[in-house]
């Protein structure tokens, strides 16, 4: 009886979302920081010879894609097994957040999806085509618009700057042994906002926008590219400070992009964590609700989580992750 255990990360980004999402890197380029963190979502496959069962306890009552291809999450994950030629043994998934946080949840679902597939079909898996695959299947299968940053910061892992261009990518992953990551690491939060989204309405709006050729759209992603590439500096010439205020001032670029991208309940949380202390605050993902990342003081990281506590049920410290989507056969 085979087994497959499969285990995607979760991710937070630093600088450049928006700059990621089709036809902009086409057109200009895109550029992001991300990284990859110690939460994620687990894949158990047992092919035990009978009809194919699906489970999660805490993903399908909740889980959405797009209704134009499939009605719920279970239709589509069914579909793309049986499209594979796979109808038979027991999936069960778990996953540390609730699905539409802003943490890639989705793309780390569809990569973990993709990898045990791959494995039970006897193909060769390679993070970069898992990251390409991913992001094909996403869009074209599932009908979701995302940006390209999920699926290869998720696949590869690591605290990373990825350029994007027309059907290419470079991308430079940082040592975790760099001072500058483990202070990063140390001083990093977490705030839940109580509640998910769906991103791919703001996405799509985005994308409609760029492609009638919104000059306002396209000048401010530019300057959220340029944010970017002075971060990746201020990276390497471990100038932590300045990184800190350039995910500050990303946050609030980012913010122009869609009149949805905040809202009064965002807008409080962040502010009470700056007079609390912390040098940056933003929304992960498309916007709305999810999680917010803050970077503040590492000696006085604990003081400014109780006292986000006050104003969050789930307020926690992270740890990187270094190894991406990995797999286990038994």
């Amino acid at each position: 009886m085979k087994k497959i255990s499969v285990t995607c990360p979760y991710r937070i980004s630093f600088s450049g979302g928006g700059t990621d999402i089709s036809p902009f890197p086409e057109m200009y380029g895109g550029c992001v920081i991300n990284a990859t963190i110690d939460r994620g979502i687990r894949l158990n496959y047992v092919g035990d010879g009978k009809h194919l069962e699906i489970s999660s306890r805490d993903i399908l009552k909740s889980w959405s894609f797009s209704k134009r291809i499939h009605n719920n999450f279970l239709d589509g994950v069914t579909a793309l097994f049986k499209e594979r030629g796979i109808e038979k043994g027991r999936l069960s998934i778990s996953g540390d957040v609730p699905p539409g946080t802003g943490l890639g949840t989705s793309s780390a679902l569809v990569l973990g999806l993709l990898q045990i597939i791959k494995l039970l079909n006897g193909e060769e898996v390679t993070k970069a085509r898992l990251a390409e695959e991913t992001y094909e299947v996403e869009r074209n299968f599932f009908g979701a618009t995302l940006g390209k940053q999920d699926p290869y910061a998720i696949s590869f892992g690591g605290v990373k700057y990825v350029e994007f261009g027309k059907n290419s990518y470079k991308m430079e992953v940082f040592d975790y042994r760099l001072p500058f990551v483990q202070l990063l690491e140390k001083s990093s939060l977490m705030v839940y906002t109580g509640s998910s989204h769906d991103s791919s309405e703001e996405l799509q709006d985005e994308v409609s926008r760029l492609e009638a050729g919104s000059g306002d759209l396209i000048d401010r992603l530019l300057e959220i590219k340029k944010n970017t590439e002075e971060a990746k500096e201020s990276i390497e010439e471990d100038d932590f400070d300045r990184f800190v205020k350039l995910v500050d001032s990303g946050w609030e670029l980012k913010k122009g992009l869609s009149k949805n991208m905040t809202n009064p309940k965002i807008d409080a949380l962040i502010s009470a964590a700056k007079e609390n202390g912390a040098g940056a605050a933003r929304l992960m993902g498309g916007g709305s609700e999810g999680f917010i990342l803050i970077i503040g003081d590492h000696r006085r990281i604990w003081k400014l989580q109780k006292k986000m506590m006050e104003y969050s049920d789930f307020v926690t410290r992270i740890s990187f992750d270094f190894l991406g989507a990995r797999s286990e056969t038994f």
